[in-house]
């Protein structure tokens, strides 16, 4: 990842992370659940979580694998604090966290049976070298399960709280889809030929979850700070500007969250990608 987004996720985003850590868990528990269903883990298996962020898909692999070591892997350290505050207060004592950037790890060759991320490989500037790394972590032919959007007109859920605050912030126009974020990974095409060049095989890739719940809106307010708050393209942006510009952006939002309210829940399109593919063996690396 580049110093950049490394500073963003331990500034202000990881503080929204951190203290709404519950809610966001809620919100995209059904997309970190669809990987692991594919991925089938097996007591004994030794798991790496790329992007693990406050520790809830790690402490969900742990139980899975037991007494197996999970490391959970992430560029945050406020996030990575507050995962280990849950893992001392559940007791779990096969998981772990580590503070670094994939792209740069020292993880061993083999040390892992399976690598695991919910959203969290979208983000990377060398996304060959990110993965290559990952696959030398694994054993030969060690599972690499992963999701990830597909195309911003699929995700209303990223798309409409982030444009509607930029315009509010003067952000300008969106950011290049293609560029490191949530959106780099929305070509299946592109996914198999990275994954490819780093050295995985029988790369496969179906729909995943479609829809976003973001719960109770009877404070959608709050909801959509938490939205804004959240991510890295609008953060800091919202974080620094003034008081007015800031309730008029949470004003902006929330109108346009009001007609995805369904039933007494806030539910929008969110469309991913579930990924699976195989670590080549050593030599073809």
């Amino acid at each position: 990842m580049s110093s950049e987004q490394i500073d963003v996720w331990n500034a202000v985003v990881a503080d929204a992370w951190v203290e709404h850590a519950d809610h966001f868990d809620r919100t995209l528990q059904p997309f970190g659940q669809a990987v692991l269903d594919r991925l089938a883990l097996e007591r004994g298996e030794r798991v790496l979580d790329v992007g693990c962020g406050t520790g809830s898909t790690t402490l969900g692999a742990a139980a899975l694998v037991a007494p197996a070591r999970v490391v959970g892997v992430d560029v945050s350290a406020p996030m990575l604090a507050a995962a280990r505050r849950r893992v001392a207060a559940t007791g779990v004592t096969n998981a772990e966290f580590v503070e670094q950037d994939v792209q740069e790890s020292t993880f061993a060759a083999g040390e892992f049976d399976v690598a695991f991320s919910r959203f969290g490989v979208m983000f990377f500037t060398d996304p060959v070298r990110a993965f290559a790394r990952i696959g030398e972590s694994l054993i030969d032919g060690g599972r690499l399960g992963f999701v990830c959007f597909q195309a911003p007109p699929s995700n209303p859920f990223i798309v409409v709280p982030v444009l509607v605050a930029a315009a509010h912030l003067g952000l300008g126009g969106p950011p290049d889809p293609s560029a490191p974020g949530p959106f780099s990974l929305a070509d299946p095409d592109k996914i198999r030929h990275i994954l490819g060049q780093a050295g995985f095989v029988d790369v496969a890739i179906a729909p995943g979850p479609s829809e976003a719940d973001l719960g109770d809106p009877t404070d959608l307010p709050a909801l959509a700070a938490r939205l804004v708050e959240q991510n890295p393209s609008i953060a800091s942006a919202y974080a620094s500007a003034p008081v007015l510009a800031r309730a008029a952006t949470i004003d902006a939002v929330v109108e346009a969250l009001t007609p995805h309210v369904d039933h007494g829940r806030l539910v929008m399109g969110a469309a991913t990608w579930v990924v699976t593919a195989r670590a080549g063996a050593t030599k073809d690396r």
